[in-house]
């Protein structure tokens, strides 16, 4: 059964996971398969850095025995390794020593079954992968998947990290590499176009950062020129952005040339030129009107040109993953009280973009789409949730390839929903008598983090008849809330708002705050296949861009309308009888423009930090 045409099925790596992990790697220790407890650990790891840096573990968990009830997984580093953020467990580390405590949710592993979780890390001088995994202390069954060796080499040719550079660096990139060769693979289509091979590093944002570096103190600069070679996407926000036209420096062609000159492997390029996209804002920038025929102009002068460009034999080897249209579907749902989200509703002007588009890459064997699904903050609502779940697989069911047409879900494009909430796992957790989710701050959302959401609607698309092959792709470019202001642990509050103030990680006063929001860090790196049924953490909006100009000091020379949410002094839409501030950053510039004081910001709060 081939994928989108001739693309390969993920459901048949996840089906075979354990046999094929178990080919790949080392396999260490006993099986338990004939006692009560039994179990078997699969550990991989994708690490950055020369003689120190971070590494991202994912750990698979396999009941060989008797079904688990509550389960407890220890094992000890074997050198310097430091845990620093885990997810799907509750992680501790004493010296070497570390515990992993199921959570409600996934403490019950039938026989046979398996519950995925993992971490991040730091390492100095070697990380050495633990070897004495033990489940409520019987020893496993261990299969170790080795990791790609990063290259030690800072120069401006391509490395393996998830981007090379395009310019000299005094270090090497703290991003994570997730391949361990620079050369784009042949053997197109993949699995994951993520996987094996680095990102493109484009120019323009590496010279807006050099722009900031140059304004700042050496050590800040430092921080800052380190991540010129990390991967960001393109964004094609009109025609011109493809073809060519006043303003546009570089051109989709010249982008492509670029990372077939930097030997890049892939290429993320976001489409986000609907006609009367953000039906939402008061302050749309839309380049195309459905009533002045802009469908077809999408049609024809943006998806046919892009789609063009892309089957040209010279980028037959390089991979191409597209974010398609960010929030375009879940405006549709939450934008019920605009008017022109009412009108594109009703005429169809988005779902009809959208399948064209996926109608004109599915085709292309080095083409990856993934579908815009929103974030846990829009979405994450039960009715949100299954409303946009819903019009998602319509969507899709009503291109030409029919459910083969799609490859993967983006979510929390542009947004700074955390990757995890490690100090709320759960949100039914009561305080005083009070469920977590009743706070004034989720307000019965029960999607307190964005990976948590990300694989709920993944799973919610599988369900609907979409491919078990289906991936994700994470936009954490803007999530990492590091800083002093982060947390460190649990409140012990007894008030139910104070407890969720003080605990989560997400320090905006609401979560519908999204433009140029104070306190923002950078978030993970890019990276491949961090979890099971993720293809990619990506920063999808590049890092330092305005989401927007709220004053109070309008841009210079700007005639464009101040926008209310990017307002510093301005309110949110009051709910839960409450009126929210903004948050947002003052004197921003318009959209797309630099923005140096975000940047400095977001290099300062990290997270995993600099």
């Amino acid at each position: 059964m081939t994928f989108g045409g001739n693309r390969f099925l993920r459901g048949l790596l996840t089906a075979v996971t354990a046999t094929a992990l178990g080919g790949a790697g080392l396999v260490l220790g006993p099986t338990s398969a004939d006692a009560a407890v039994g179990c078997k650990v699969t550990y991989a790891t994708t690490q950055w850095g020369t003689s120190s840096g971070g590494f991202t573990a994912g750990v698979t968990l396999t009941s060989t025995g008797e079904s688990l009830n509550g389960w407890k997984l220890t094992f000890s580093f074997p050198g310097s390794q430091r845990l620093t953020q885990g997810w799907s467990a509750w992680w501790t580390q004493s010296a070497n020593h570390v515990v992993a405590e199921s959570e409600t949710w996934n403490g019950s592993v039938p026989s046979g079954g398996s519950v995925h979780l993992g971490f991040n890390g730091t390492w100095t001088g070697s990380n050495p992968p633990p070897t004495d995994f033990a489940v409520n202390g019987v020893p496993c069954q261990v299969i170790l998947i080795p990791s790609p060796s990063p290259s030690p080499s800072p120069s401006p040719s391509p490395s393996p990290s998830p981007s090379p550079s395009p310019s000299p660096s005094p270090s090497p990139s703290p991003s994570p590499s997730p391949s361990p060769s620079v050369s784009p693979s042949p053997d197109v289509p993949v699995d994951n176009p993520f996987i094996g091979v680095t990102g493109y590093a484009d120019p323009d944002w590496a010279a807006d950062v050099e722009s900031s570096a140059a304004k700042v103190d050496d050590a800040t600069a430092g921080r800052m020129r380190g991540l010129k070679r990390t991967s960001t996407a393109v964004w094609l926000d009109r025609i011109a952005d493809v073809t060519g036209g006043p303003g546009v420096t570089r051109t989709l062609k010249d982008h492509l040339d670029e990372a077939v000159r930097q030997n890049a492997g892939y290429v993320t390029l976001v489409l986000h030129d609907l006609p009367d996209r953000d039906c939402r804002s008061l302050v749309s920038n839309a380049e195309l009107h459905e009533a002045q025929g802009g469908l077809n102009r999408y049609r024809t002068e943006y998806v046919d040109a892009i789609a063009a460009l892309l089957a040209r034999p010279e980028y037959r080897n390089l991979r191409v993953a597209t974010v398609v249209e960010p929030k375009a579907l879940i405006d549709l749902i939450v934008g019920t009280g605009t008017l022109r989200c009412v009108q594109a509703q009703q005429s169809g002007v988005y779902t009809a973009g959208i399948r064209y588009a996926l109608d004109r890459f599915a085709p292309l064997p080095n083409v990856y789409t993934y579908l815009d699904a929103g974030n846990a903050s829009l979405a994450g609502w039960d009715t949100n949730f299954t409303q946009l779940a819903t019009l998602i697989t319509e969507t899709v069911r009503g291109t030409a390839a029919g459910t083969n047409s799609l490859d993967g879900i983006a979510t929390n494009v542009a947004d700074y929903v955390p990757l995890t909430e490690p100090f709320l796992p759960d949100p039914n957790r009561t305080v005083a008598g009070q469920q977590i989710i009743m706070s004034r701050f989720y307000d019965w959302n029960p999607h307190f983090d964005e990976r948590d959401y990300a694989l709920a609607m993944r799973a919610a698309l599988v369900a609907k008849g979409l491919p078990s092959s289906l991936g994700v792709v994470i936009d954490t470019s803007r999530d990492g809330w590091g800083g002093p202001g982060r947390p460190t642990a649990v409140s012990t509050s007894l008030d139910l708002n104070t407890y969720v103030d003080q605990s989560r990680v997400d320090r905006r006063p609401s979560r519908g705050a999204i433009c140029n929001q104070n306190g923002a860090g950078l978030g993970t790196r890019p990276v491949a296949a961090p979890v099971p049924g993720v293809d990619a953490y990506l920063w999808i909006k590049r890092p330092g861009e305005s989401d927007g100009a709220g004053g109070p000091i309008p841009p210079a020379g700007s005639d464009q309308p101040l926008d209310g949410v990017c307002d510093p002094k301005g309110n949110l839409t009051p709910w839960s009888d409450t009126i929210r501030p903004t948050n947002a950053l003052p004197n921003a510039p318009l959209y797309g423009d630099w923005h140096h004081e975000q940047f400095v910001m977001l290099v300062n709060n990290a997270y995993p930090a600099l």
